[in-house]
């Protein structure tokens, strides 16, 4: 096996599929895909032999003993193996643990509890950006009179596509972590 086989993949995986991006990459290493560097939207792989191998994410909005957090993961066994946007990857074998050695949350309420971290410091930020868009909007159309027709065509297009799509966003966002609330909850 060549020591430089690599492979990239490019997937999206918005706020609340971080389950199923720690599901994706573990069916990459099983497949003999190691995760070597994860990126906003591309993940970097190594060719590996396939193992079973069990990938979690966590995000922590605030570093402030960040050491220390890494540290604990390493103690139960935890690899760190990267972050991207405040979201920390984890691997760890999984041959011979149960279900629950699999997980890197204690409880169902560890998992609301994070998901309300990224709410506060991800889905917030953006609402009120969104907000101050739309104020851009308006002030833009009422203004518009000095501008000419087609630049004002093209600007309201381009702030529409905009809006359509952070609102595609943000309701998969809600969604996708109603749908999580439910399920940890149950």
């Amino acid at each position: 096996m060549s020591d430089n086989a690599r492979l990239t993949t490019h997937k999206i995986f918005l706020l609340p599929d971080y389950e199923k991006e720690g599901e994706y990459l573990t069916k990459m290493h099983s497949v003999g895909w190691k995760l070597e560097k994860a990126c906003a939207y591309s993940q970097h792989f190594v060719k590996c032999e396939p193992e079973n191998v069990v990938y979690k994410l966590d995000y922590v909005a605030n570093k402030v003993d960040y050491p220390e957090y890494i540290k604990m993961y390493a103690d139960y066994g935890w690899e760190h193996c990267g972050r991207v946007a405040g979201f920390d990857y984890f691997r760890r074998n999984a041959d011979g643990l149960s279900e629950k050695e699999m997980e890197i949350f204690s409880d169902p309420q560890s998992k609301l509890n994070m998901m309300k971290r990224v709410i506060v410091t991800r889905m917030i930020p953006l609402l009120i950006l969104f907000i101050l868009v739309l104020v851009n909007i308006y002030l833009f159309v009422i203004n518009s009179t000095r501008f000419d027709v087609n630049m004002v065509i093209f600007i309201s297009l381009l702030y529409l596509f905009v809006f359509v799509l952070y609102i595609s966003v943000f309701i998969y966002c809600i969604r996708g972590f109603r749908k999580l609330k439910k399920k940890y909850t149950e």
